[in-house]
């Protein structure tokens, strides 16, 4: 790949001797994802190994006759063993990260950053971080299976319009803002669950209320979940060191390892542990 500065709204070119070492600054960021990668890979292995069979219930209520007629008694339909579904989507970090360090995807990955687009980093999240505030909505209460569902795609949907707003918005041409509004309107559906689901258990619960762990969780992923957009933020507005595409795409990195080790070991710690 020619020396040059990637930049979000348009690719500035420049002499070798003027530019940035490319060259470098790609060995540094395959580094950076082998690292992750691995870190990712041997927290999901220790979650495995160490955490024990708690689970969180999936329920149904279903209509027991016509419409606006009483419904069923609530069952639970099976449950989510929390372990190996924190340890998923460490795994599947820790996949998505090792690829990109690896021969030959490599290089597609330099060559897909030099164009302002990763694609593997958001057909990860939108698996990993949808399992991850499908976890986040379980252990405030929510349990019925539809909302689940609702909750893993709206999600889904965010992540994907973050990579339509890379995709949408090349080298110099005037920037698209459509598609992180509607990510954003899409990303702030499950934080309004949330939210419903732990007032109300405040307020009829009758043991004590939520527990103060949860809310551990919550404000911390809910920083971090938000920060993602802010990094997509500051690189379509061209701030400071955000001008470089692949400062973002460092900023990512960090964010990625941050956000999914601080869930994995906040749950281990409360939830997972003998």
């Amino acid at each position: 790949m020619s020396a040059r500065s990637v930049r979000v709204r348009s690719v500035v070119h420049s002499a070798p001797a003027a530019a940035r070492d490319d060259a470098g600054t790609f060995r540094q960021l395959r580094l950076y994802n082998l690292v992750v990668g691995l870190i990712h890979l041997m927290q999901a292995v220790a979650l495995l190994l160490l955490s024990n069979d708690f689970g969180l219930p999936v329920t149904g209520q279903f209509l027991a006759g016509p419409p606006g007629s009483e419904f069923t008694p609530v069952e639970e339909l099976f449950s989510i063993a929390v372990g190996p579904a924190v340890a998923f989507f460490l795994f599947l970090a820790a996949v998505d990260h090792l690829l990109m360090a690896a021969p030959g995807v490599n290089a597609w990955y330099n060559a897909k950053l030099g164009k302002g687009i990763n694609y593997a980093r958001w057909w990860e999240y939108s698996v990993s971080a949808s399992v991850m505030i499908v976890l986040i909505a379980m252990v405030t209460g929510v349990s019925d299976i539809g909302v689940i569902i609702a909750i893993f795609g709206v999600n889904a949907a965010m992540i994907l319009f973050g990579m339509l707003m890379e995709m949408t918005n090349d080298a110099d041409r005037k920037v698209n803002w459509g598609p992180y509004s509607f990510g954003c309107i899409a990303g702030i559906v499950p934080w309004i669950i949330i939210t419903i689901q732990i007032t109300g258990a405040e307020t009829r619960a009758t043991d004590g209320g939520v527990p103060t762990f949860v809310y551990g969780i919550i404000v911390s992923l809910f920083l971090l979940f938000n920060s993602f957009a802010i990094n997509q933020f500051l690189q379509y507005k061209n701030v400071g060191k955000w001008r470089d595409y692949i400062f973002g795409e460092k900023v990512y990195l960090l964010l990625s390892l941050t956000a999914k080790t601080a869930l994995a070991w906040q749950v281990f710690a409360n939830t997972l542990i003998e």
